[in-house]
């Protein structure tokens, strides 16, 4: 008996080729744009909540491989992204020093 497993999820480019050495068989679909973007969101959490279960190098790449494809589709620049990156540092600070802020009077 086959057993057939569904997943309706975002993978990466050469799943399919792998699948096919391993003898499977699948079923895909290219993803419309609001499904692409709505599944690399999706994909974002999946990835975040691997890396809780296991904080790793591999799980944290792949975490930044969804990020920079989240980036791409929306034509971000990664040299803009940076440099705004190190001017927030600069301006408002990292999470180095783990400040929780619990509240502020007026």
């Amino acid at each position: 008996m086959k057993k057939e497993i569904v997943y309706n999820k975002l993978v990466r480019d050469r799943i399919p080729e792998i699948i096919e050495k391993e003898n499977k068989v699948h079923a895909i679909h290219t993803a419309t744009d609001e499904e692409y973007i709505s599944q690399l969101y999706e994909k974002v959490i999946e990835e975040l909540n691997e890396f809780k279960e296991n904080p790793s190098e591999e799980e944290m790449a792949d975490i930044l491989e969804v990020l920079a494809a989240i980036s791409s589709y929306f034509r971000l620049d990664e040299d803009t992204i940076q440099q705004v990156r190190e001017k927030k540092n600069e301006k408002r600070g990292k999470f180095d020093k783990r400040i929780i802020l619990e509240k502020v009077i007026e």
